[in-house]
């Protein structure tokens, strides 16, 4: 029994525990798992308790140090279990985000969307000017003809993105 509220603890017991927590008090049970006499069974219960209390606090992280070498083992595991329960959290998050752009990224190539990334350092270094070369030819080199803009204007018209974007509302505030 607490005599001031308490907050109650956020981390779920393991599962061979009962916890039954209210702002004034905390009651641990042992469900599934037994030790050999009284004094075990309370050390165990107490070592369960200390990490569910006391594990995610920053300023009391070295209290377990206090443990026989025995309890000090079932914290690290304890601690082990919660890592691993965090890391396979964060990794689901990852994987959904990871889809996320996935699905994002194949939108917008069937859409059409260039990449602006996409083209960088696809044109290799290129060689000198000879300085000769100043006329009609240079300037047309690597242009299209006009029919060739405008099918690409056609394309890039008829998605349906661009199309979603005629339609949007104008107004700056939405």
């Amino acid at each position: 029994m607490w005599s001031k509220a308490q907050d109650i603890p956020l981390l779920t017991p393991p599962v061979q525990i009962d916890c039954i927590s209210s702002p004034k008090s905390q009651i641990f049970t042992m469900i599934s798992v037994s030790t050999p006499d009284s004094k075990q069974s309370e050390a165990y219960i107490a070592t369960v308790a200390l990490f569910l209390l006391f594990s995610s606090s920053a300023k009391e992280d070295k209290v377990f140090l206090r443990l026989p070498p025995a309890w000090r083992d079932l914290w690290t595991e304890f601690a082990e279990a919660k890592k691993e329960k965090a890391d396979e959290a964060d990794r689901t998050c990852i994987r959904v985000f990871r889809d996320m752009v996935r699905d994002k990224r194949d939108q917008e190539l069937e859409d059409g969307v260039l990449i602006q990334g996409a083209f960088r350092n696809r044109n290799p270094a290129r060689a000198p000017d000879n300085g000769d070369e100043s006329g009609p030819d240079k300037v047309n080199k690597g242009l299209l003809d006009p029919q060739a803009y405008q099918r690409i204007w056609y394309d890039k018209f008829n998605t349906p993105s661009y199309q979603m974007m005629l339609v949007s509302p104008s107004d700056p505030s939405i």
